[in-house]
């Protein structure tokens, strides 16, 4: 049997109240996934990804609360902007229990951008970026041996697990699995040292 507790309709209501608001002032393409914590849905994920002309702009924002140690309320925010194919601003955050937990900021000027990753690191990074963890909501990386998450502001090496499997090797031996069938992102398993959490595609 599978738990949906009242916590899980009232994320449910809250996310698509969301996105019908969004949905009134941009034609934005709209895509939810249900945090999973074991056998209960503990969370959501709101993908956006809104194309014009020559600019594609990706947001994700997401909103869950369990049980590690203590309750802790989780919400995270990334948006990407993309400009002819190359990422040109990035900006994340999480917060727990309304307190920053981490954040970045990614601006390209000309052929370089500055970065920034909570709390103190700065450093410049160059070369064009392509792929980064919000394009792989829409797109399946066939192919790339790397890519850029917007958390840490690196890149990061993708390896090919099986037919249209994919591990995540972010830093620290953290791992995220994602799952793709006919190229549609289905799920991601995000494995830590305390706690495993599975974001699946809602329809």
């Amino acid at each position: 049997m599978i738990h949906k507790p009242v916590g899980a309709t009232i994320l449910r209501s809250f996310w698509l109240g969301l996105g019908c608001l969004t949905l009134i002032s941009t034609s934005a393409q709209d895509h939810r996934f249900d945090i999973w914590k074991g056998r209960d849905i503990v969370g959501s994920i709101l993908v956006k990804r809104r194309i014009d002309g020559d600019r594609t702009h990706y947001v994700m924002s997401s909103f869950s609360e369990f049980d590690i140690l203590w309750k802790q309320q989780v919400r995270s925010l990334v948006s990407t902007e993309y400009m002819d194919g190359g990422m040109a601003r990035c900006h994340s955050q999480v917060t727990v229990n309304g307190t920053v937990r981490d954040s970045s900021h990614f601006h390209l000027k000309q052929d370089t951008a500055t970065c920034y990753v909570h709390p103190d690191e700065h450093f410049v990074h160059e070369g064009r970026v392509e792929w980064t963890t919000a394009r792989m909501y829409y797109e399946e990386p066939v192919g790339q041996p790397l890519i850029f998450v917007e958390s840490v502001l690196h890149d990061c090496r993708l390896q090919q697990t099986g037919p249209g499997t994919y591990r995540l090797h972010l830093p620290d031996g953290k791992v995220n699995n994602y799952t793709y069938r006919n190229g549609r992102l289905e799920e991601v398993h995000v494995d830590r040292n305390f706690f495993e959490l599975v974001f699946k595609r809602d329809g």
